[in-house]
């Protein structure tokens, strides 16, 4: 019989493709569309039959279908997750990497950065820059980044130093391979799965941030319906038409919820120690 844990695993990668799926073809899977307003089919609950067929998640305030709304705001909310995590782990391990090598004033300077922003809550920072700035979408999948940072340099900084006192690193130096060769073709390598499985929990992180800085008007500026958005205008149906924030919220969840079990999978099958007993 298939494990628990398989079963669970497979479920999620099911979503995930389901998601990918979606973003990827929502123009043409979507069954209305999504900003066409129909006022007089407004609040309809999930499976009312409309003139134009039938509305499976119902309607939101301005009579628009919730189930193509959830499928186009699929797209930006994985873009700019993705994206986010992207320049997130390209810095963090760049930064990390050469503090851990270098050592001493660098390393310093790393952990002390990286404790101030700590220190700080960071949806309320991410809240204040999108405000004073203009909203756009370089910008919001800056600030994510600048929010999920810290862990790859952390993890990069920790695991270069355990893999620079190793003895082939010495021989690499003893044969005068220069700092790049060492950092790109040796240590690289080495902190790479960790932070492969960082960068699945980390695209969750941003999948609820995103969603959050959506909720309280400063997502990403566009006309296509994003979740937090959604969140955010159903609000004040919660009694009338709970179906306007719990779909979108369901969404949020489940594709989080997915992340972390394809991360959790990765992270037991690169570590054995990880694994349940």
């Amino acid at each position: 019989m298939p494990r628990p844990g398989n079963l669970l695993l497979g479920f999620a990668v099911l979503v995930l493709a389901a998601y990918v799926l979606a973003a990827i073809g929502a123009d043409l899977l979507v069954p209305f569309e999504p900003a066409s307003q129909r006022i007089p089919m407004r609040l309809k609950p999930p499976g009312t039959v409309g003139p134009d067929g039938t509305h499976w998640f119902g309607t939101d305030a301005l009579g628009r279908d919730i189930l193509s709304m959830v499928l186009v705001g699929t797209r930006p909310a994985l873009l700019v997750s993705f994206s986010a995590t992207a320049l997130a782990a390209t810095a963090g391990v760049m930064v990390g990497m050469l503090a851990g090598y270098r050592g001493g004033g660098a390393a310093t300077a790393l952990l002390t950065l990286t404790n101030i922003q700590l220190s700080f809550p960071f949806f309320l920072l991410a809240i204040t820059i999108v405000g004073i700035l203009t909203p756009s979408a370089v910008l919001v999948v800056l600030v994510i980044a600048l929010g999920t940072w810290v862990p790859f340099a952390r993890v990069s900084y920790a695991e270069t130093q355990q893999i620079r006192e190793q003895e082939y690193i010495e021989a690499v130096r003893v044969m005068r391979g220069s700092h790049a060769r060492i950092l790109l073709r040796h240590i690289l390598p080495g902190i790479l799965p960790s932070i492969i499985v960082l960068c699945t929990f980390e695209v969750a992180a941003a999948v609820v941030i995103e969603a959050g800085l959506s909720f309280v008007g400063l997502g990403v500026p566009t006309r296509t319906p994003t979740w937090g958005r959604m969140l955010s205008e159903g609000r004040d149906y919660m009694h009338a038409a709970w179906w306007m924030t719990v779909i979108p919220g369901a969404a949020v969840v489940l594709l989080a919820l997915s992340v972390n079990l394809v991360g959790e999978t990765i992270r037991d099958r690169a570590d054995p120690r990880q694994r349940p007993r």
